[in-house]
């Protein structure tokens, strides 16, 4: 007994949006606008002030709320990375790290440490993914 095979059809692959590398991973901030111009969330974690970035847009609103931030004109932003750099080495000069998907309680109960990384640590991460030199 024989198996006869179907021949192949061409098919054309399924239509994907353009895929973005690492380095242009976007990521989400709180900022409200200040004087015309982007005024970041930067809280206060002990005796140090981070930055709070999140990876989807629903985990920053969930902050903005479960934080108490409403009303305040404050609101979730896409931000790509050479805006977190700009952040960073603008308005948030002053941090001394990053909390990486942060609830407000961590703040409060002091372990926002387990989701946080140092300021320059997470620069050089984004400059490395960009294939950029640091001097």
């Amino acid at each position: 007994m024989q198996i006869a095979k179907k021949p192949k059809q061409a098919t054309k692959p399924p239509s994907e949006p353009p895929r973005r590398s690492p380095g242009s991973k976007t990521r989400w901030l709180i900022a409200r606008d200040g004087d015309g111009r982007l005024e970041p969330l930067c809280v206060s974690a002990g005796k140090v002030r981070v930055l709070p970035v999140f990876s989807f847009e629903e985990e920053a609103e969930m902050f903005l709320r479960l934080g108490g931030y409403e009303g305040d004109a404050w609101g979730a932003r896409e931000s790509s990375a050479g805006e977190l750099v700009s952040v960073l080495l603008g308005p948030c000069k002053d941090v001394k790290g990053v909390a990486l998907d942060p609830l407000p309680q961590m703040l409060e109960d002091g372990t926002v440490g387990l989701v946080g990384v140092g300021r320059k640590s997470f620069l050089g991460q984004i400059f490395a993914r960009e294939g950029l030199g640091v001097s």
